[in-house]
């Protein structure tokens, strides 16, 4: 039977397919409600950054990214039929496996755009803080939703399926429900496809970066989160039914089922290497010697349970009468399955497979205006049933219901014919009408939780950061109210013993000189250990701090010159022939540059020096010349140098010395100095001006002009003239 199931499905999976074919080709009518992520991406062996693995899928590559700047984003046309799908279906199912990085944070999926920083929508796996997070953008705000204890990051494969549609957020791992959440706004119908990137694995900032493997990432639509599980090979029994919460589960089930790491197809099992390190084996069997202390810990606690709780233990201990039996509790009292009973009269609730299923009563039609109500019962009835459609003319159509949402009411009238019948019967009739549940929410502002526990350091060596985190959740912003005032997370920088500094060389000095400028010689050049120097234990530099080096390996040529043939201070030229040649002698010399002899300047140049009576002052030396200072009474200067040069832009001027004139005179500074020739001796005498009296180099006041000053002076020429009275 089983055999014949499995070839009737083949041949109907072929159909199908066929079907589908001739679809494609008579125009693509229908739709694809399946993307691989991966593909329409165009992420393959090629793409710069992304290294391939093998996962649990053998016939796909899974994938490690180490350039998340080189992954490519979803194909523009494919994004927009996505963005469309989203919006019709309310939402996406999102199936993937992979194997995160333990204790990482990375994106799995993101949309964003349509600026280059901003994003409309991401789910990231948060292994620190072991949540599945929904991070969305609406009018500016950021919400943040997270399904908390998903165990994702914890280098395991897992087979993950997210399912966001209307309301519901939920997250399966292999065929189990991890978690739920209720969505208090429909983000999705906000989406925009138009300049914005879809990516995988890629986050918003480079800590936010997906660290681990991923294989089969796609996006589902137009298909239930049942046909998606069964696909992966779950079947809806006992086990899924039971850890299903939804808001009519009274209590819940725990199903003592052990569960696999990884649900889904299973293919064949082949021989592999261990990927593993010995360090990262070391590191597991250490966990897992804890994590036998937690499990007798916890064991130990269950056989502490109170006796309130006995029913439950029951449920899910080693009781063997009750544990295979389907029952259902609420509100103190065990239901067995299938048994029906009624809740505040209008609501009949049932226990199918241990989950309670409840529905409200549908009341029918009465046939009377004002109907009445008994006690206990949910519908209302009329006082008397002789009713008879003789006379009245048809119903009209059903009113409006009274209200909005809730219960309400809805009439309908008929009229009668007096002149045919006495029409008995009411003439108005009355049923019950529902919509959607009221919104009783009212508008409040969101308000902070409280801060997390601070997250341990970052680093183990050094500095690195710890972070805290707080929800806009207590309460959440509602019915137009305002998000929370802030910042949800907070980080500070934490301190290690510092890391070990490995010594790295720092840059190669400049080669030296050769040691000869020809046949061959050798220069060296050196480096330090100080980029950085090694610290706190680190390793020293590997190799050698000098470097040699040949240099000038060309031959020598023959040189004429070192035998030093030319003059002192004349320039050598050697040829390759081994000849020679002297330059010009020296400044100061005269000679072929061979032999020189000494210049006199004082013959060459007669007028280079001051002459005084026809008489030379110059001095000539071996080389060059100099002239003797200037003659008494003269004042100039005294040149010397070497080469005819010098001694023709060099000559010597001596002037006539002017004590009045050069202000070197001796007289007082009231009387004035008389120069008498350049021959007399003195050259020059002093007088005192007018109003004044003495021998001139000291000179006082005379007010009566008597010749004589008003105090007696102390000249030291001629101690009585005019200058004692």
């Amino acid at each position: 039977g089983v055999m014949l199931q499995r070839s009737g499905l083949f041949w109907l999976a072929v159909l199908i397919t066929l079907w589908v074919s001739s679809s494609a080709q008579d125009g693509d009518k229908e739709e694809e409600t399946t993307f691989d992520l991966l593909q329409i991406s165009n992420i393959n062996r090629k793409t710069i950054g992304a290294k391939v693995f093998r996962g649990p899928d053998p016939t796909v590559p899974a994938y490690r990214f180490i350039r998340f700047d080189h992954i490519p984003p979803c194909k523009p046309e494919k994004l927009k039929k996505i963005v469309k799908l989203i919006r019709q279906n309310e939402g996406f199912i999102l199936s993937a496996t992979l194997r995160q990085d333990r204790q990482s944070r990375g994106t799995i999926l993101a949309l964003e755009g349509p600026g280059i920083s901003e994003r409309q929508f991401e789910i990231i796996s948060n292994g620190r803080a072991n949540t599945l997070d929904l991070i969305y953008w609406v009018d500016g705000f950021q919400n943040v939703i997270s399904l908390e204890d998903v165990d994702l990051a914890d280098s395991q494969w897992k087979n993950l399926t997210v399912q966001i549609t209307g309301e519901n957020y939920n997250l399966y791992v292999g065929c189990d429900l991890i978690d739920s959440f209720i969505l208090e706004e429909p983000f999705y119908e906000q989406l925009k496809a138009e300049n914005s990137r879809m990516y995988v694995a890629k986050g918003s900032i480079r800590e936010n970066h997906f660290r681990g493997l991923l294989q089969n990432i796609q996006l589902i639509f137009d298909t239930s989160i049942e046909d998606v599980l069964r696909k992966k090979g779950c079947q809806r029994s006992q086990s899924t039914e039971v850890n299903t919460i939804n808001e009519s589960t009274e209590i819940l089930h725990l199903s003592p089922a052990v569960t696999t790491e990884y649900v889904g197809e299973k293919p064949e099992k082949k021989a592999e290497f261990c990927d593993r390190s010995c360090e990262e084996l070391g590191t597991m069997f250490t966990e897992l010697t804890g994590l036998r202390i937690v499990v007798n810990n916890l064991a130990d606690n269950l056989q502490k349970v109170s006796e309130e709780n006995q029913i439950m233990w029951e449920l899910i201990g080693p009781n063997k009468t009750l544990k295979n039996q389907s029952v259902c509790w609420q509100d103190g009292r065990v239901f067995a399955d299938n048994e029906s009973w009624i809740v505040d009269s209008c609501t009949k609730c049932t226990c199918q497979d241990s989950k309670i299923v409840c529905h409200q009563i549908t009341c029918p039609a009465v046939s009377c205006a004002d109907p009445s109500f008994v006690e206990g019962e949910c519908c209302p009835v009329c006082s008397h049933s002789d009713d008879s459609e003789e006379g009245w003319s048809p119903w009209s159509d059903w009113t409006k219901c009274s209200v909005t949402c809730g219960s309400g009411t809805q009439m309908r009238g008929r009229s009668c014919d007096v002149t045919r019948s006495a029409c008995t019967g009411p003439h108005i009739q009355t049923r019950m009408c529902s919509f959607k549940k009221c919104d009783h929410r009212i508008r409040q502002d969101g308000g902070w939780s409280h801060w997390s526990p601070w997250s341990s350091c970052s680093v183990t060596c050094g500095v690195g950061n710890i972070t805290r985190i707080r929800l806009c959740n207590s309460p959440i912003p509602q019915m137009g109210g305002k998000n929370c005032v802030g910042n949800g997370r907070e980080t500070e920088k934490c301190e290690k013993v510092p890391c070990p500094v490995n010594g790295q060389w720092g840059p190669w000095s400049p080669w030296s000189a050769c040691t000869v400028t020809c046949g061959g010689g050798i220069r060296e050049r050196s480096r330090l250990c100080n980029s950085p120097e090694p610290q706190y234990g680190g390793k020293p530099c590997v190799g050698d701090t000098k470097q040699h080096d040949m240099c000038n390996k060309r031959d020598c040529p023959i040189d004429g010159c070192l035998s030093n043939p030319c003059f002192p201070g004349a320039d050598c030229n050697s040829y390759p022939d081994g000849s020679w040649s002297c330059g010009p002698c020296p400044a100061g010399y005269l000679g072929n540059g061979t032999v020189c002899e000494d210049l006199d300047e004082c013959i060459a140049v007669s007028d280079v020096c001051f002459k005084v009576n026809q008489v030379h002052r110059c001095v000539n030396t071996n080389p060059g010349f100099h002239c003797l200072p200037c003659p008494p009474r003269y004042k100039g200067s005294q040149p010397y140098g070497v080469g005819l040069e010098v001694a023709k832009t060099e000559k010597q001027v001596c002037e006539p010395e002017n004590p009045c004139k050069d202000k070197t005179h001796s007289c007082h500074k009231s009387a004035e100095c008389i120069y008498l020739g350049h021959f007399s001796d003195p050259m020059y005498k002093c007088e005192c001006r007018t109003g004044y009296a003495g021998d001139g180099r000291i000179c006082g006041e005379d007010s009566d002009l008597d010749g004589w000053p008003n105090n007696n002076l102390v000249c030291a020429a001629n101690a009585t003239y005019h200058c004692v009275k």
